[in-house]
């Protein structure tokens, strides 16, 4: 048998998932339009250059570890840098300096790029400073880069959006010690907790795709949003009626999740 047994009903889930990206991608493309809903951690951005703005302190951002060409955390590194690229652009409207700390050697081009761009959409290019963008060697190191800058700077606002590892709790701490407004978000399911503790918005999960599809806006990455929520609620759905009809003895839903 080309499947296996157990995997006829997720391989006809996973070519329907592929038919939907594409008929919501062509739909978008064409002009529907799809509304993603409110994501309070979104909304904080201007929040949090404000309070910058007022204190007359810098905004720090940490996009994640990994490399951003890894298939484990590539994707969520880059909807972390989209993500800048919308608080850059409050940044340089409200003249706050934005301080980024990397350890993404292949995404220090797109970083460095999406903030110039930023700045250059607000009419501020002269403002941007590659000197605020600092790539350091490795994970430990960028724990202690931070933290040393946190105390020096003692930073209004900082946000930790992308692929967080064991150093998210450590970073948000530190923000917390300085008495910074924070915002987070990652798919690392372990550091969520942490980060719901210790920041004030968090971006969980999926969220953090959602956040980068509303700010990009873009066909490509609205579409699959889009034609996820349908394959959710339709899987709900099939679970939650073949709950209701197995103890009625009809079982075919629940015969069929098995096939």
């Amino acid at each position: 048998m080309i499947l296996k047994e157990g995997r006829i009903v997720a391989f006809v889930l996973l070519f329907g998932s592929f038919v939907l990206y594409y008929m919501f991608t062509k739909m978008i493309q064409q002009g529907k339009a799809f509304k993603i809903r409110t994501l309070a951690a979104l909304e904080a951005l201007p929040e949090a250059v404000g309070r910058c703005a007022e204190m007359g302190k810098p905004i720090f951002y940490m996009p994640g570890i990994g490399s951003s060409l890894s298939l484990s955390s590539g994707a969520y590194i880059l909807a972390g840098i989209t993500i800048l690229g919308r608080l850059a652009g409050f940044a340089a409207k409200a003249g706050v300096k934005l301080r980024l700390f990397t350890v993404t050697i292949d995404a220090m081009p797109l970083i460095q790029e999406t903030i110039k761009n930023a700045y250059a959409i607000e009419g501020k290019v002269e403002e941007y400073s590659d000197d605020n963008i600092e790539l350091i060697a490795n994970q430990s190191s960028l724990v202690s880069r931070y933290l040393g800058a946190v105390q020096r700077e003692s930073p209004a606002a900082a946000c930790l959006i992308g692929y967080l590892a064991y150093e998210s709790v450590v970073l948000s701490e530190a923000g917390n010690i300085v008495g910074a407004m924070q915002i987070s978000g990652t798919v690392n399911l372990y550091q969520i907790p942490f980060l719901v503790a210790s920041t004030d918005y968090t971006l969980i999960m999926e969220e953090l795709f959602a956040a980068a599809a509303a700010v990009s806006g873009d066909a490509g990455a609205v579409g699959p949003i889009a034609a996820e929520d349908v394959i959710k609620f339709a899987s709900l759905g099939i679970m939650i009626l073949g709950m209701v009809l197995a103890p009625l003895g009809i079982t075919f839903l629940v015969d069929l999740l098995g096939l």
